[in-house]
């Protein structure tokens, strides 16, 4: 890593705030779509907090390369993003479900993540959201990358 990516720039900041304001829109979608009524809590702020080191640490990195590769950037960001979030919601849940006595040994609680993974992306498999997902990133990218470009 070279010392000057782990410096701060406008194309990291643009990359942050943006991802997290996708996540932020999409956590809400996620919430009108949910088949349970279910309380959510901090589900928004720890989606779009993700999202906010995410962009910084996996967009911000891979910018300045070109409007295609600012593309593929935003992209990379989107899918880091949907499976730390699927993988650390899951394992919440999970540790949750442990603490009520629902598995039988730790083999069961850690299988049990994956099946909850599982689970809440087929409640999230909607296609409006998923098209959302892919073009808010792409765009995300572009611009991210213009700020990259303008800055340098």
């Amino acid at each position: 890593m070279r010392s000057t990516e782990r410096m701060p720039t406008a194309a990291k900041l643009v990359s942050a705030l943006g991802l997290a304001g996708l996540a932020w829109y999409a956590t809400i979608i996620v919430k009108e779509i949910w088949p349970v009524d279910e309380n959510f809590g901090y589900f928004s702020s720890f989606t779009a907090l993700l999202a906010l080191l995410i962009g910084w640490w996996v967009i911000g990195t891979r910018l300045g390369r070109g409007y295609m590769q600012g593309i593929s950037a935003g992209l990379t960001g989107l899918f880091a993003l949907l499976f730390w979030a699927f993988l650390l919601l899951s394992s919440y849940e999970m540790i949750e479900r442990a603490l009520d006595l629902r598995y039988k040994g730790p083999v069961q609680a850690i299988t049990g993540v994956f099946d909850i993974a599982i689970g809440y992306a087929q409640n999230v498999y909607y296609w409006p959201l998923i098209g959302l997902l892919l073009a808010g990133a792409a765009v995300l990218g572009l611009i991210a990358e213009a700020v990259a470009r303008r800055a340098a």
